[in-house]
């Protein structure tokens, strides 16, 4: 397995920002002078291209054109995929971007399990490892152990070719630099330059994301929904993510989504955070632990699943509380589409109250067109999210120019990480696997 540049979206990922860019490299470039990045996103627009329909499309003179094209060609970005249909004479050759063995590598971690995966450029898994693990952990223990493990997972195809390493974390994530904000699970993360540590690592562009934003993401793309969706990761707990046609809302400094922290009632349990009566101190999978004198989330499924009416009553209550927040959110967002994730998020009794609650709290108009839906990709949307979204970042005409340029390996948006103190440790690292589970890997 080799660390290389990215190259480029799968053909079946093509999304709006791969077409818009093709589609400028003429009209946004006055006198034919599109950039290489222009070009290479001309061509990843679709399967094939000719040399002639390069020229014919941006305008450019056959000089600069095959310029731009060797520049391409030597950063692997493009290759000659065989020929184009000819009536006659020799038959021009189909160029197209190179997703040859290109793979990402994505961490998702939730606050106490995880999945790390070895993922196509268009989301689709290849290989991976679902974790145990404490995202209260200080970082510098816990960051090098699963960075360990997917050295180990990518080592296991010795002819993929890294392009990049996406992680979603249960935290709000500044949207222009990757690094972490401060957080009520993950506390003194923000001091931890992760976004460089994964640079350092395998020197491929990074995204850091939050992990419901990641799940939206994820659920958008891997369903192709246009217009606004809204998506809840509902587990130890409680996230939102929104896309509006393709594109995640990260708010003004990262913290959109975070709706675990909103005071449902002016006094009630303590929260993480600091303050009483949030609904994660009242919701959550921690919360609901903590009133059924229970440790593990899963005996919770478990129970729930058999019918236990004693945790039927829990979950019912928190889902009624969740589904009171997410009713103001549709209602301010009128969603086409609200998905409900997460180990609890997915359980047909949880689900059923929480649509329940949003139908019954939230005017009749803005619930005309709403759709309410378990996720359709389950453990992959963060996957597919975070895959999509990394290409899609590291991979737009800009930063393929700034790629040729020499530039080094950006944090996914294009834009450098601000520099950080490094945590300091505190006690002894706590084990962090909990199965291994192996997808199949790619037919050659």
């Amino acid at each position: 397995m080799s660390s290389e540049p990215p190259e480029a979206v799968a053909a079946d990922s093509q999304d709006a920002d791969s077409q818009n860019a093709g589609g400028s490299a003429a009209g946004s470039a006055p006198g034919g002078s599109a950039s290489a990045g222009h070009i290479f996103a001309l061509i990843r627009s679709r399967p094939g291209w000719t040399r002639q329909q390069l020229l014919a499309t941006t305008g450019v003179s056959r000089t600069t054109l095959f310029e731009r094209l060797d520049q391409l060609f030597r950063a692997n970005l493009v290759y000659e995929a065989g020929a184009a249909n000819s009536d006659g004479g020799r038959p021009a050759q189909l160029l197209r971007f190179d997703d040859r063995d290109r793979v990402v590598l994505i961490f998702d971690l939730g606050q106490l399990r995880g999945r790390i995966a070895v993922a196509d450029l268009a989301g689709r898994t290849l290989r991976m490892e679902t974790l145990r693990l404490d995202t209260s952990q200080p970082p510098d223990q816990l960051i090098p152990q699963l960075l360990d493990q997917g050295d180990a997972l990518l080592r296991t195809d010795g002819a993929a070719r890294l392009v990049g390493v996406g992680m979603g974390i249960p935290s709000p994530v500044d949207p222009a630099t990757g690094q972490l904000l401060e957080g009520t699970t993950m506390r003194h993360w923000e001091d931890y330059d992760l976004a460089g540590h994964l640079r350092d690592r395998w020197g491929v562009p990074v995204l850091i994301e939050n992990d419901a934003r990641a799940l939206a993401l994820g659920e958008a793309a891997a369903t192709a929904d246009d217009g606004i969706l809204l998506a809840v990761k509902y587990s130890h707990g409680i996230g939102a993510g929104i896309v509006v046609n393709g594109n995640v809302i990260d708010g003004a400094n990262g913290a959109a989504g975070d709706i675990g922290h909103i005071r449902v009632t002016d006094d009630g349990p303590r929260c993480s955070c600091g303050r009483s009566g949030c609904l994660a101190a009242w919701a959550s999978g921690r919360a609901i632990l903590r009133d059924l004198g229970l440790h593990d989330l899963d005996d919770v499924v478990h129970a729930a699943l058999d019918g236990d009416p004693v945790v039927l009553d829990a979950l019912t209550a928190a889902a009624r509380r969740v589904g009171r927040t997410v009713a103001s959110i549709v209602a301010t967002v009128n969603p086409a589409r609200l998905v409900l994730g997460g180990s609890l998020g997915r359980l047909d009794v949880v689900a059923g109250v929480i649509e329940a609650q949003v139908r019954a709290d939230t005017v009749a108009r803005a619930l005309q067109d709403l759709r309410v839906t378990p996720t359709r990709v389950a453990d992959e949307s963060s996957t597919i999210g975070l895959s999509r979204q990394l290409v899609r970042g590291a991979y737009s005409a800009e930063a393929v120019d700034a790629l040729l340029a020499g530039a080094t390996a950006p944090v996914v948006p294009v834009k450098p990480a601000k520099p950080a103190k490094s945590a300091k440790s505190s006690g002894p690292s706590k084990p962090t696997r909990l199965a291994v589970t192996r997808a199949p890997g790619p037919s050659r």
